[in-house]
């Protein structure tokens, strides 16, 4: 497989909740971070796997509102309709790929781990040799799945996805989990104090 050195996105336009009422859109939130966090969000909700484990059945409402309040770069790349599966079918599909791994951690599983299972399956691409963000989206573009691509917080019109590598990947999990750990000791410090 070919090294690549960036991938452009065109962004179709600025998102707002009505336009994720509809459809599968593979959600990339801290975009520009090294590397992002990806989930979907189907039939209005968003699910992803976590370094917590699986976060499933988030309201589009309840995402959109928290990447505005804290401005979270984002990119919502809508799939075009599935031809046989209904919105229903494949959100509770997914749900079952999420599950089907305990949580983000350094070879266990990757946010993009349950994503390639659920495309596997329901849309019977091979995706054996896609490992990364970067690989995926061009991969799903060449197979003409890509209806629109939109955006929060990102002010060009044309975004280059990261490149990153194994060793960056493994660094930001550990560094996710590390910063989770300090948040929930500083979360039991505090309740100890009261």
């Amino acid at each position: 497989m070919q090294t690549i050195q960036s991938y452009q996105l065109k962004i179709d336009k600025s998102v707002d909740e009505a336009d994720l009422q509809k459809g599968v859109f593979l959600t990339i939130l801290h975009a520009t971070r090294t590397p992002p966090h990806i989930g979907l969000i189907i039939d209005k909700q968003y699910h992803s796997l976590t370094i917590k484990g699986a976060e499933l059945n988030v309201a589009t409402a309840t995402l959109v509102r928290t990447i505005h309040q804290r401005k979270i770069p984002s990119l919502f790349i809508q799939l075009k309709p599935h031809p046989t599966f209904s919105a229903a079918y494949l959100k509770e599909h997914f749900i079952l790929n999420v599950e089907q791994f305990p949580k983000v951690d350094v070879d266990v599983a990757t946010c993009l781990s349950p994503i390639k299972l659920f495309l596997e399956e329901t849309y019977m691409l091979s995706l054996k040799q896609i490992n990364y963000l970067y690989e995926l989206v061009p991969f799903l573009d060449d197979a003409k799945l890509i209806q629109s691509i939109s955006a929060l917080y990102i002010d060009e019109s044309t975004f280059k996805l990261p490149v990153y590598n194994l060793s960056e990947l493994n660094n930001g999990i550990a560094k996710a989990h590390q910063e989770a750990t300090q948040i929930k000791n500083a979360t039991k410090n505090h309740e100890l104090k009261k």
